[in-house]
């Protein structure tokens, strides 16, 4: 292989690097593992209260997404709306999505136990991991789109 095919080939390797590991993916994988340490344990905390999993693991969806909701807008996506509606409009989207992969959290995890009989916490875990990628692809595609703070029209 001559010089210039292993500069073509580390350029497309350092491109691909660029786009996998950046100030936003670092922010949103280290938000990510908060998130999904919160959201274990709290599901884990509410199921040593004997709550059934299924109403443990709704009131944990419940607060890890509005937990995520803050971290994704202020730290990870930087979104800045520059009036209500537009604000109220990234909401919706927020909800929307998340809410979608909130459905695909809940009859997961029901699917790993109740029909593959998977331990609770490993079947929450997995269902987590999954549903943090899709988060993060609905959450850059779909849901921030407004300007990042510090942004300058043009």
């Amino acid at each position: 292989m001559s010089r210039t095919d292993e500069q073509s080939g580390n350029g497309w390797l350092q491109s691909l690097r660029r786009k996998l590991v950046n100030r936003e993916t670092v922010l949103y994988a280290v938000f990510g593992v908060l998130t999904s340490i919160e959201n274990v344990l709290l599901f884990k905390g509410l199921l040593l209260l004997n709550l059934d999993y299924r109403i443990a693991n709704i009131l944990t969806l419940i607060v890890v997404k509005l937990t995520a909701y803050v971290c994704n807008k202020n730290f990870v996506f930087r979104s800045h709306c520059e009036s209500f509606g537009a604000l109220m409009a990234e909401v919706f989207r927020f909800v929307f999505w998340r809410g979608a992969t909130a459905l695909i959290d809940y009859f997961g995890l029901i699917l790993l136990v109740e029909l593959i009989h998977v331990p609770k916490v490993p079947g929450k875990i997995f269902v987590t991991v999954l549903v943090i990628i899709i988060n993060y692809i609905t959450g850059k595609k779909h849901v921030f789109r407004g300007k990042a703070a510090g942004e300058e029209n043009g």
